[in-house]
């Protein structure tokens, strides 16, 4: 009986099971098993669910049997099955429906072994999700690969939800569950003491994996308060956004949080709400990053919410930022004309647009960032309407600078002019050229409007 232990302990840090392992008794649970469980009923009777990649999914009750019911409690470790249920009787479970036309003869070993209709290949409803009663009590052997399974499935799918970089709140909820499920065991059971004694060394075991899931879980951060780079660290935990504490905050935990972000570095750790309180909840304390750490959940704290701070002590981050690429350069060609009602210009030779943030179909340069922009318009054409321009300089659609650039000379043939302007731009900013009512450009290729970012804010 206690062959089990060394393995289920040693589980803690494998990321699969081994190709096969044998019980007490001999028998063997190979690695390929499917994981299931029962939700919604008891211990011993539930709709029948199963892990399949990354997720939990049900099986359809076409074909659903007293000999599939037989292989699900086997596989569970009970001793036989007593009812096979149908149409959701044990309520209607989530997405995706894995299952249908599961065709056991009841001598399978596990749900593996059975034919079936393919995996995802069903038309059926949640309304129609199978369910089994098992009967007698798993052995703890029986026991242990059940929730052994189940435990190492939700791993699985916790490394599935980290690579999306999202929360993993509902996973731990259910390994929780999972833990219930063993004091409802030894309550319903007649145990013998070491039984007892290795199920209780098990809740512990899936109290431990809680905790792996939370070191595996990335909690959403971010900087307020300040700019691109700098600000108060805030971080999303159950549902809401809160502050962390500056005891002990260092470079190693900037460090940490920059990489987060996606910057190469940290440059400063700032402590004393440097850039201002927070409000709600301060969710982290005593943070302890070495900086290798590859998100801040993943360093050792005092727990969610365990503090004894106020938000006079919010921390905060400097990371290192490298200039964005924005510069453009775009003209006319010789060909391009234009009769305006005030007439945003487009240009349709693009020479140069480092960062892609100008469009010459639209004629618009976007700000990637705050910060002050040098933009620079030059015009040549030997055919203005009046031999007179009056091109004006815009900001989101507006007139920023009136007649920015224009000529007034009547008595030639040819019109060139130009003018250069630094100016603020807030983030998502647009700058255009536009073309005064009242006036006609014939294009020319020495037509062309060139900026660049100077220095963000």
């Amino acid at each position: 009986m206690y062959s089990a232990i060394p393995f289920f302990f040693a589980a803690l840090v494998w990321s699969s099971l081994p190709a096969a392992w044998c019980d007490a008794g001999g028998r063997v649970y190979g690695a390929d098993a499917i994981p299931i469980r029962l939700r919604g009923g008891t211990s011993s009777a539930g709709r029948v669910e199963v892990f399949y990649n990354g997720q939990w999914g049900t099986i359809c009750d076409d074909g659903w049997d007293l000999d599939d019911a037989i292989v699900v409690c086997r596989q569970l470790g009970f001793k036989n099955a007593t009812a096979a249920y149908r149409n959701a009787h044990f309520g209607e479970g989530a997405d995706p429906i894995w299952l249908s036309d599961l065709a056991c003869i009841g001598t399978e070993e596990s749900l593996k072994d059975c034919p079936h209709g393919g995996w995802g290949a069903v038309n059926c409803k949640h309304e129609e999700d199978a369910g089994v009663e098992c009967d007698g009590t798993p052995s703890t052997t029986e026991l242990f690969q059940t929730l052994n399974d189940q435990a190492n499935a939700l791993i699985q799918q916790a490394a599935i939800v980290e690579g999306q970089q999202t929360p993993i709140t509902a996973i731990q909820q259910q390994l929780d569950q999972l833990t219930g499920d063993v004091p409802t065991l030894m309550q319903a059971s007649t145990l013998q003491n070491n039984e007892i004694s290795q199920l209780q060394q098990l809740m512990g075991t899936l109290d431990y994996k809680v905790d792996e899931l939370n070191d595996m879980a990335v909690y959403p951060i971010r900087l307020v308060g300040g700019n691109v780079s700098t600000g108060r660290v805030e971080v999303w935990h159950d549902g809401q956004w809160g502050t962390v504490c500056d005891d002990n905050w260092d470079i190693n935990d900037a460090k940490v949080v920059c990489k987060q972000l996606g910057y190469k570095d940290a440059v400063a750790a700032y402590s004393q709400a440097a850039f201002g309180e927070g409000t709600g909840p301060i969710l982290m304390d005593s943070v302890g990053c070495t900086g290798s750490e590859p998100h801040l959940s993943a360093c050792p704290h005092q727990g969610w919410a365990v503090h004894d701070c106020k938000h006079e002590e919010d921390a905060g981050v400097g990371c290192l930022y490298e200039d964005p690429a924005a510069a453009f350069s775009a003209g006319l060609t010789a060909s391009s004309y234009y009769v305006s009602s005030n007439t945003i210009v487009p240009f349709s030779a693009v020479y140069t647009n480092i960062g892609n943030h100008f469009s010459g179909s639209t004629g618009r340069f976007t700000a990637p960032v705050s910060g002050h922009y040098f933009f620079v318009f030059n015009a040549y054409s030997q055919y203005f309407s009046s031999y007179h321009m009056y091109i004006d300089f815009m900001i989101n659609n507006s007139v920023y600078k009136a007649a920015w650039v224009y000529d007034q000379t009547s008595s030639d043939s040819i019109d060139t002019a130009s003018n250069s302007i630094i100016v603020h731009l807030n983030q998502n900013d647009y700058v255009s050229i536009r073309l005064r009512g009242g006036y006609a450009m014939y294009g020319y290729e020495r037509t062309n409007f060139s900026g660049f970012l100077l220095h963000y804010d």
